[in-house]
Order: structure tokens, then sequence, then C-alpha cells
């Protein structure tokens, strides 16, 4: 996959070991949340990721090769040797994007060069298609990665680069009608969608549509006024648990960032767990059981099969036996 260091902009050279852990402290006491790049001769590159001051991972960057490194390993990884340092922020939902693009295995590599008309219709091919991949598109002005999910994933996410800052956004397939008509190097890393980090992305994409339906459905039941009441209480229970997530009728807007497909699928879990209670003490259980099949029957397969996998399959989430998954 792509690996942003070289993005990072530089700003402290020719620092010994015992300054690049004083940067390090400094992330942590001002909360930072983006990549720290630490760069040796030759061509050697570590880089760190924060969360709030925390850090996440270490990968180790040579050329085309990433690695991850264990956490226990860490401090033996650094070189004794000067380094260069670099910063750059990044929003919660870009370092969600760069985990995928270090960590997801690469199984091929497609590279071309495509106008805007030939991109556009390369996009919604790649959209349709089951394989998921990172496309990094590169113009006279134009520097930007895109998140590809395939299997019909309403959304592309979009991370592009302008004069050192990071920018985050959402859009479709029809993303290249929004670029300047011309000729852009197009590189379109094919990743592995039985990785853990995809089937984490795939898996937070089929949940939103999953409990917009569930509440719609139960608003139709119960009333307005106890599905809001219903959202307030799950928000306010995945805040007290430390999860970035706003449960509305449109929908949970999800802005956590998970370290593992576990920790995910655990948090979901429990969401519909506490959905599943709290739903029962206004139209019993066995009417929470029906809309969470109906629900899941109106999904598309793939995305169906997926949250079964994942989280139906969890004990006391509820029933959806009967469902007809083709």
């Amino acid at each position: 996959m792509p690996d942003f260091s070289a993005l990072i902009p530089e700003t402290h050279r020719n620092i010994s070991l015992g300054y690049v852990e004083t940067l390090i402290q400094t992330q942590r006491e001002e909360l930072f949340t983006g990549l720290m790049r630490l760069s040796y001769p030759p061509g050697k590159n570590l880089v760190f990721t924060f969360l709030e001051g925390v850090q996440q991972r270490l990968y180790h960057c040579v050329e085309n090769t990433i690695d991850v490194i264990p956490r226990q390993t860490w401090f033996d990884v650094l070189d004794h040797q000067s380094a260069a340092a670099g910063f750059l922020r990044l929003p919660v939902e870009a370092m969600r994007f760069a985990r995928i693009a270090y960590e997801s295995p690469v199984l091929r590599v497609e590279e071309s060069t495509l106008a805007a008309e030939a991109l556009t219709a390369a996009a919604g091919k790649w959209a349709v298609e089951q394989d998921p991949a990172v496309v990094h598109v590169q113009g006279e002005e134009i520097n930007r990665y895109y998140l590809i999910a395939g299997h019909s994933t309403p959304i592309i996410e979009q991370l592009f680069f302008v004069e050192g800052e990071a920018r985050f956004s959402i859009g479709d397939a029809s993303f290249p009608q929004t670029l300047p008509k011309a000729d852009y190097h197009v590189v379109r890393y094919v990743g592995d969608r039985g990785h853990e980090v995809w089937r984490e992305y795939e898996l937070r994409i089929a949940f939103n549509p999953l409990v917009r339906m569930l509440l719609n459905r139960f608003s139709e039941l119960a009333g307005r006024a106890l599905t809001e009441r219903l959202c307030e209480q799950l928000s306010l229970w995945a805040r007290e648990g430390g999860w970035n997530i706003t449960v509305t009728t449109n929908g949970a807007v999800n802005r956590h960032y998970f370290d593992s497909l576990e920790s995910a699928t655990n948090v979901y879990s429990d969401l519909l767990r506490r959905f599943r209670q709290e739903a029962i003490r206004a139209i019993g259980s066995r009417m929470v059981d029906d809309i969470s099949r109906e629900s899941l029957i109106k999904l598309d397969p793939y995305r169906r099969e997926l949250l079964t996998q994942h989280i139906y399959t969890q004990p006391g989430v509820g029933s959806v036996a009967g469902v007809v998954w083709r």
C-alpha cells in the first residue's frame, strides 16, 4: 500500500535519540492525533501513529515495503544515529484511512495513465468489483488517495494533501468528475478483503444502515418520542464507554478509531444488545426479533452476511433465524 511518510513535512534534522524521545513525549502531552515520521539514512523511515496523544502503531517503511513493529520492540528499532523528524496532523477519519493503507496486504498493483473521462469509467467499475483498493491519483496539481471498498459500497473516502496539510472527505464513484480535465497517473493497490482492517472498515459501513433501519422500524411501532429517547440512551451509553459514536434516527455516526476488528465487533454487539434491551420494554422481544430480521433482509446479501457473521452470532444480540440470504 502507499506510504504517506514522504508527504510528512520535515521539521527537525540531525536530532539525537534523546531528543526523539522528548518529541514523542511532547506529542503525548499535546494530545496529538496524526503521524510522526523518523527518517534515518539510508532510506529508513519509522512512522508512529498517535490518537489524542496515545501511540497506536509503529510502521517500518522501506521503499514499497511496510511492516508493523510489535509494541514490545518499539524502543529496540529506534536508531541511535541522528534522525530527521516530522509531523502530520490528521482527523480521526484519516487515521482510519491510514491504518488500512499501512496494514492491508497488497495482492496486486495496477498502474496506468488515464484521462478524466477514462478515470470516471474506471472508478465506476472499481466500485462494484469484489476487491477493495486504495487508489492514488496524481496530476499536475492533484495528489489524492481514494479508498474504494467495492461491492457497491455507497461511499468512497478521499484523502489529499495541500501545502503540508491533510484533508479528508467522503464522496462516491463520481469523484473523477470533480477533477480538472487532464491526464492522471493512477496506481491502484488492490487489497485482501479477508484482512481484518478491511473487514473492520466494511463492518462499520454496514452497521450504519442497519441501525437506521432498526430505529425507523421501531419508530413506526413505538412512536417518535420513544425513538428519540432510545437514541439518547444509546448515545449516552456509548459516550460513557469511551466510544465516539452517536446514535440518531439516521443511523450511527461513528467517529471512533478501533485498533482491531475484535474491538469494533464487541462494541457494535454491545450497542445492539442495549438496543434490544430497551426496545423490548416498548414492543416486546418477538417484535424486536422481527424488525431485526426485516432490517437484515433489506440489506444486500454481502453486508447481510457480514453483519450476521460478526454481530448476530454474538450471544444476547437477538435471533435472526429464518433470514433468507440469497
